[in-house]
């Protein structure tokens, strides 16, 4: 190779890094954008306003698996609570599954 071959490559090179700058350029605005958007839909969500109602804890047999404190427990009887949540006129229900010292330590 000689001192003609390595100015070429050296250019080229220099090309190179320069478009990926450039490309680096752009993509850290293109992200910068997309995390102002991302912070303006979390600042709207959190504006919504939002309700939850706690039932009262039931005596509840569990026919099937449910969690409690992480374990599965199935075909015991459980105590059980309905959550009811509001979201912009909408709502939804789910049930929390507890023991005795859940009870306990809502009361």
């Amino acid at each position: 190779m000689n001192q003609k071959d390595l100015d070429r490559i050296s250019k080229d090179l220099d090309n190179v890094f320069k478009d990926m700058d450039n490309v680096f350029k752009k993509l850290d605005a293109d992200v910068d954008k997309v995390f102002k958007q991302m912070d303006d839909i979390i600042k709207r969500a959190e504006s919504v306003p939002r309700k939850i109602q706690l039932g009262p804890w039931q005596k509840w047999f569990a026919w099937r698996p449910v969690t409690i404190k992480g374990r599965r427990i199935w075909l015991k009887s459980v105590y059980r609570r309905r959550i009811n949540t509001y979201v912009d006129h909408d709502d939804w229900a789910r049930y929390e599954y507890g023991d005795m010292f859940d009870i306990l330590k809502d009361e």
